[in-house]
């Protein structure tokens, strides 16, 4: 054995690939692709030794041949269980810490090495990377641990998954002390991938070597600059999900069937107690027991922490309802918990305005871009039908245009398939219209001229709003002398602190926010231009509760966790990974064209079709049927906090894996709904 060394890096290649096979010798300015690999990363300065790790296959003796060229250390180990053959290499030297880098990262900077490697020879941790949330552009991935912990995994990790894969043992058995190194400039938002996965990756890398053929040691900053120079270049690039192989992992790890049914009795005991004395057993349609499949699906849910939530049963779940929204930093969060108790404490329903309204008002209207007044309600559907109230009091107008799901007022609901109790000359004011599609609004519009007051709708859902469209929707209403109303009780702070009107640069002329806002606490507002706000000061909508302070001192407190901390960029990075992982574990159990995952990775929808595409009822109640079964609690959206962290993350897609291989077993039966354990679940109504 080699003399101690403080780092090896350890460079994993194998000439097999599914996409682009022989990938590692693809020639890149004359050289093998492995070739550039091995050079750059010789340029890390905290780098003492590198070794090249592959397998005993035969079609990897070339690679052995070419280090032995090269006189590159090269240890050869198993096909499958690249831990061990991981493991085995690193043995052959006596390091304290070791660096995995993988031979399809041509673009790999030193220095982004370097700085990993620094953070982990501080000694506060096991596993130091830079791919917990990606900041830099995936491609230029560095993972650093110590030897005790490599070898710890190596001992303890069990799964396929774990053993293919190297380092998911390390990043998600919550043994090891980790941490993230973050670029100075978050890049996460461009969804740069310069891993070589597919031909057009290739070329682009191709590209990128032959701009600098002058200049070899060229950096990140280097390559964004050429990027800014020349935008098409950037548009070489694959569109592969990151991580793909390691999805395909799961999916080959995954067990189809069934799953055991859940321990309920409780729950079935409360029910019986609930359907006595409260009608449909819940206050929530969305909350109740016909969103679920009865029978398989828990009712009663007893307590919540973090992404997880018990039932009366004890049994638990990674909770993607999330209370339908609200809860942006999870369940029972610690610190908004505190503050709202420590208002409590001096009472929190006053007999006059307490300065936490003003503060949080103050807070608002610096955030969000329409906001220069704000009025307290409690919920959402208060929120929309206060703002509706202002349009019509200022335009002297009835009519109202909608798109989307507004609330449960009659103004709103009316419009719906639940408006029964409505009086139809209400139910005539309001006028849908179709989403994306500013002809559908013009006319509209132009059907009842001079007669509507507002135009309101969710700014965005889960379909992105298509270029300009947003910006077209404010000058069709202003041009017929309307009011623009943006519904962000959904969008708001999941889609940044300033909302959808923020993100996509159109600012309405008023806006409605909520749920996220008290992370569950109840409070919900209107916010928009001073001259309409103060028509409040005329209209009647007053709450006894309005100003209710606990729940502003707890508002408060979600808007500096958002502000100051990285919570929206981990819910991103997480919502992606849940995203991309499901679509493939899709497409490998032959479901992609009828299971999908939509929308945006904060707040994203999955979506169910039969074999002529149209929405499944059925498919929908299967996969929640078994899903819950294993621990997971979802409607039909992954509902995203700051607490689904990657160990939940992984449960999931664990969890996603054997239930898509059983749907697709169970979607080739005569009679796929003989797999039901219960009712089939009833939609509310549908919005759009």
């Amino acid at each position: 054995m080699p003399a101690n060394v403080g780092v090896v890096a350890i460079i994993q290649a194998r000439v097999g690939s599914t996409r682009l096979p022989r990938k590692v010798f693809a020639e890149i300015e004359g050289r093998p692709m492995l070739w550039h690999v091995v050079n750059r990363v010789h340029k890390a300065r905290l780098v003492d030794r590198i070794v090249v790790a592959t397998s005993k296959e035969p079609a990897n003796d070339a690679i052995a041949a070419l280090c032995e060229r090269q006189e590159w250390a090269c240890v050869r180990g198993s096909e499958a269980d690249v831990l061990d053959r991981f493991y085995q290499a690193a043995q052959a030297f006596s390091a304290r810490f070791y660096v995995r880098i993988t031979a399809d990262c041509p673009l790999i900077d030193p220095e982004v090495i370097d700085r990993v490697i620094g953070v982990l020879q501080t000694g506060k941790y096991d596993y130091v990377s830079n791919t917990l949330r990606y900041t830099y552009p995936d491609g230029l991935d560095a993972e650093a641990f110590t030897g005790e912990a490599l070898a710890q995994a190596w001992r303890e990790a069990s799964k396929p998954s774990e053993r293919e894969h190297v380092t998911p043992y390390l990043r998600l058995s919550g043994k090891f002390r980790l941490t993230n190194v973050e670029n100075d400039t978050d890049l996460s938002g461009h969804a740069f991938r310069w891993s070589v996965d597919d031909e057009r990756d290739l070329q682009f890398v191709r590209r990128i070597y032959a701009h600098f053929t002058h200049q070899p040691d060229f950096r990140l900053k280097d390559i964004l600059m050429l990027l800014e120079q020349d935008p098409a270049l950037g548009r070489l690039q694959g569109n592969a999900p990151m991580n793909e192989g390691y999805y395909r992992s799961l999916h080959d790890q995954a067990t189809a069937g069934a799953a055991a049914k859940l321990p309920r009795a409780q729950s079935d005991a409360w029910f019986a107690r609930s359907r006595k004395v409260i009608p449909g057993c819940s206050q929530t349609f969305s909350k109740g027991y016909t969103q679920y499949v009865l029978g398989a699906a828990p009712i009663f849910l007893e307590r919540g922490k973090g992404c997880r939530v018990w039932d009366v049963d004890g049994n638990e779940y990674i909770d993607f309802v999330q209370g339908l929204l609200p809860n942006i930093l999870g369940y029972a969060h610690e610190d908004v918990n505190a503050a709202a108790a420590a208002q409590l404490a001096n009472g929190h329903s006053f007999s006059l305005p307490h300065p936490l309204e003003v503060q949080l008002a103050e807070r608002l209207t610096g955030l969000i871009p329409c906001a220069e007044m704000v009025r307290f309600v409690k919920n959402g559907s208060d929120a929309t039908a206060a703002a509706i109230r202002v349009a019509r009091a200022s335009t002297g107008r009835d009519r109202v245009a909608c798109c989307g799901y507004h609330g449960w007022q009659d103004w709103y609901i009316g419009s719906t398939t639940r408006s029964a109790g409505v009086p139809q000359a209400v139910r005539a004011l309001t006028h849908p219209f179709a989403y994306n599609d500013p002809d559908a609004l013009e006319k509209v519009l132009s059907t009842h001229p001079g007669e509507f007051a507002a135009v309101i709708l969710e700014p965005v859902n889960f379909v992105e709003p298509k270029p300009g469209y947003l910006a077209t929707i404010k000058e069709l209403t202003h041009r017929h002398e309307v009011l623009l109303i943006f519904d962000e009780i959904c969008s708001g702070f999941h889609f940044g602190l300033g909302g959808a009107q923020k993100r996509f640069g159109v600012t309405p002329d008023l806006a409605c926010f909520g749920k996220a806002m008290g992370n569950g606490f109840p409070i919900a507002c209107v916010l928009g231009r001073a001259d309409l706000m103060k028509l409040f000061e005329e209209i009647f909508v007053s709450f006894t509760l309005a100003g209710e302070a606990a729940s502003m001192a707890a508002a408060l407190k979600v808007l500096d966790i958002l502000e100051h901390t990285d919570a929206l960029a981990r819910i991103e990075a997480n919502g992606k990974q849940l995203q991309d992982g499901f679509n493939v574990l899709a497409k490998l159990s032959g479901l992609s064209g009828r299971l999908e995952c939509a929308g945006y990775p904060w707040w994203s929808l999955l979506k169910f079709r039969d074999a002529q595409g149209s929405d499944s009822l059925l498919e929908r109640s299967l996969f929640q049927q078994e899903a819950v079964k294993r621990g997971i609690l979802l409607l039909t959206t992954h509902n995203m906090t700051a607490a689904h962290d990657a160990q939940a993350i992984e449960q999931t897609l664990e969890v996603y894996a054997a239930v898509l291989k059983t749907l697709s077993n169970w979607l080739s039966d005569p009679d796929p709904a003989g797999h039901l354990e219960g009712a089939m679940i009833q939609p509310v109504f549908r919005v759009r």
